[in-house]
């Protein structure tokens, strides 16, 4: 199975802007995790391969083979998908904030929105067979269809509480659990549900019934209640935790297996009596687990993660793959070769543009901050515990240039640079905690200059009065003399001699600032805490604080030239400006994922780390090749794909240039080998054809149309699009993707339609 691409919607198409302005504006792809790491909310496993999980901004996401692979589908919407139910493989029901109610007849390969007639969230979604169900969340919302979730009916179930979960154990027994220690149960299929009394106020997320007496209910601080009379008491159970318990599922009145915060999975063989903890390799939150029978299962969480046991729990398997620590720092020397930093020493190292993201083992544990390249070979990486690290090989190997380890002083370094002009000189920044007694701790700033790429480093004396007791987070050089530092409070601190001086200057706030960056000496820009960005357009010698639409903490900004930048930050914030930071662009998920980096290797095209592994990249990952063919060649030697033309285009027809209402695809194909399903086609004499699949997709990588799915024969094609998609429905304007797949091979590339 070939998986459709991911997309972070990063490009906003907004007609006040210029038209170079918008065409500049990049994508970013998911490069880690894979195939995404939004935050998943509910995993269903349909049989012993079929598995559906949904989660934030709309993700929805397919495996038939077990969690091999995986296909992600187009849900319509972008907004937070909390819970997911099928009846069989082809018929599923999705909810989520808003009120949002999806339902597929296919298998999710689309997804219609039905009226709920509520717009409060919802959490949980079950069904008895395949026309009965009920749906459950905020304000006691409780709904219930007997048409397979075509129209949906409003039930009373009693006071205003939250519901976070309902689940059925047959086609009359029912149960839902809330907030305030709510339990509800029926016997009738949901016509009616009758509260039953629990001794706890905690809230409650979770229920599992493997039989009509037998139950579990999990919730926060640790919460376990079970019932063995159907739900008429309940008893509270010892779990050995206070961390919040997400989700429960049993497979008979034994064993059970219980997912909550901390990546914490505990598993029971007597009911409940007693619970055994497992380690699968997380201190991610786990949000959804689902069984079916006794021996496949399903656990889905925070940033993608979706783990499968096919041995009743005893034990699990990560799925979805990539590493999924905290990544601080990032930088690249060219379009190829790259380097991340993160939580506890994390290093991760790429020579392919980011199809490949491998960890390199460097012994330290403290968190690296910050990572700079001053060649291909050479880097230097800073972080707490005194942290400092050099590479001479690209990465492969590091020398430990840590300050030694002190009882009563500890350094934390957050940013290193290089001048771009002369990369012999660095510095590096951060701060120092001194111990003065045993409850009162000494914050200095430090600043650290290198005169040799990085072999040895100095301290920079602060000569001004009083010292700066203030963290300093990042650091520009801008050019031969210009540089500049900024941190805590709004300290900003500026150096005119290449970085032996520094003095303080105003920045014209207390907010913490976080990141700098210069697009030439005199236009640069400084971001940090409540959406606070900074502007000045004299070299630093003042700054002005301009409007980012956002109260989001901003971690981390590029200003690519005097123009161009990009800033990110808390929530999967992503904001693009084009006139230097007066005006910005927000691109906004929700999504609780912090930005903390962006590097970039030319204008607008660069990568931004987060937590969670989050790698996002304007290189997408991609397999295949793309060559032109020879010229006076009839057949191609290669296997390609042109751009489309025009580019960009008009499905109206005279609103863009050319006023086009369609665009062309050409794509070239060569002679295949006649092996597999071509090889009965060859023996027919029939031997230069391919299958060819060409589709088209939205930015946030959702399914639009299929142009060509079918064998083709070696030569040039030729084929077009008008900007509806599958129903013949007028696609709004943006970007687009359209991807071929030849054999195993796939190339993909972009286009812009203007309306």
């Amino acid at each position: 199975m070939i998986s459709t691409i991911r997309v972070l919607s990063a490009f906003v198409l907004l007609t006040s802007l210029p038209a170079t302005s918008v065409f500049a504006q990049e994508a970013w792809f998911w490069q880690n995790p894979r195939p995404h790491g939004n935050h998943l909310r509910a995993v269903h496993t349909i049989d012993v391969n079929v598995i559906v999980a949904v989660g934030d901004r709309g993700t929805i996401m397919r495996s038939s083979d077990g969690g091999s692979s995986w296909t992600t589908q187009s849900s319509g919407t972008t907004v937070n998908l909390q819970g997911v139910a099928f009846t069989d493989l082809n018929t599923g029901v999705a909810v989520g904030d808003g009120g949002t109610v999806l339902r597929t007849t296919d298998g999710g390969a689309a997804w219609t929105s039905l009226p709920s007639g509520i717009s409060v969230p919802l959490y949980g979604v079950a069904f008895v067979n395949a026309t009965t169900g009920t749906i459950v969340g905020d304000g006691a919302a409780t709904l219930r269809t007997t048409d397979g979730g075509r129209t949906w009916t409003h039930q009373f179930t009693g006071a205003a509480n939250t519901l976070y979960s309902v689940s059925f154990t047959s086609a009359t027994l029912g149960t839902i659990v809330g907030s305030k220690g709510t339990v509800y149960r029926t016997t009738n299929g949901g016509s009616n549900w009758s509260r039953r009394l629990t001794l706890t106020e905690n809230r409650l997320f979770g229920s599992s019934f493997p039989d009509s007496i037998t139950g579990i209910v999990v919730g926060e601080l640790g919460t376990i209640l079970r019932t063995t009379n159907g739900g008429i008491d309940w008893v509270t159970l010892p779990s050995g935790t206070f961390n919040r318990l997400n989700a429960a599922s049993f497979s008979d009145a034994k064993t059970g297996t219980i997912v909550g915060e901390t990546g914490l999975v505990l598993r029971t063989s007597d009911g409940g009596s007693t619970w055994a903890p497992q380690a699968i390799g997380t201190t991610s939150a786990l949000t959804g687990i689902s069984f079916r029978g006794a021996s496949v299962g399903t656990i889905a969480g925070i940033y993608g993660q979706v783990y499968r046991t096919t041995d009743g729990g005893s034990t699990w398997v990560l799925r979805t793959p990539g590493p999924r620590t905290p990544l601080y720092g990032a930088d690249f020397a060219n379009p190829l070769s790259g380097i991340v930093v993160g939580y506890r020493g994390a290093i991760l190292r790429t020579t392919n543009g980011g199809t490949t993201w491998l960890p390199e083992v460097i012994g330290t544990t403290g968190d690296l901050r910050a990572v700079s390249f001053i060649d291909p070979n050479k880097a230097t990486a800073v972080g707490w515990a005194n942290a400092v690290l050099r590479t001479t090989d690209g990465g492969s190997t590091w020398i430990n240039q840590s300050f030694s380890p002190s009882e009563k002083r500890f350094f934390a370094f957050s940013a290193v640079a290089f001048n771009p002009k002369n990369p012999q000189l660095g510095l590096f920044v951060g701060k120092m905690d001194t111990a003065i007694s045993s409850t009162k701790l000494e914050t200095r700033s430090m600043i650290y200059r290198t005169t040799n790429g990085g072999q040895n480093w100095d301290r920079v004396g602060l000569y001004f009065d009083p010292w700066p007791q203030r963290w300093l987070h990042s650091a520009s050089i801008v050019d031969s003399s210009l540089s500049i530092a900024v941190g805590e409070l709004g300290a900003m601190l500026v150096s005119t001699d290449i970085g032996q001086n520094w003095s303080p200057i105003q920045s014209g706030t207390l907010n913490p600032l976080y990141g700098i960056s210069f697009g030439s000496r005199s236009a640069g820009l400084a971001v940090g805490g409540s959406g606070t960005i900074l502007r000045t357009s004299d070299a630093g010698a003042t700054w002005i604080r301009q409007q980012s639409g956002t109260t989001q903490a901003l971690r981390g900004v590029k200003l690519f030239d005097a123009s161009k930048g990009v800033a990110v930050g808390d929530s999967l914030t992503i904001l693009w400006t084009f006139d230097g930071g007066v005006t910005w662009t927000s691109q906004h998920s929700g999504t609780d994922i912090t930005l903390h980096a962006i590097a970039s290797w030319e204008s607008m095209k660069g990568a931004i780390v987060g937590d969670g592994g989050v790698i996002l990249s304007t290189t997408p990952v991609l397999t295949g090749v793309h060559r032109d063919q020879e010229e006076g060649s009839s057949t191609p030697r290669n296997f390609a794909l042109s751009q489309n033309y025009p580019n960009p285009f008009s499905a109206e027809g005279g609103s863009a240039p050319g006023g086009n209402p369609y665009t062309a695809i050409r794509y070239h194909l060569t002679v295949p080998n006649a092996s597999g399903p071509l090889e009965a086609l060859a023996k027919a004499g029939i031997s230069a054809v391919n299958w060819v699949d060409l589709r088209v997709f939205d930015v946030l990588g959702r399914h639009v149309t299929t142009l060509v799915s079918g064998l083709r024969s070696a030569g040039v094609h030729a084929v077009q699009w008008d900007g509806t998609n599958e129903r013949g429905e007028r696609m709004p304007s943006g970007v687009y993707f359209y991807r071929l797949i030849v054999g195993s091979s796939q190339i993909t590339r972009k286009m812009i339609l203007m309306n």
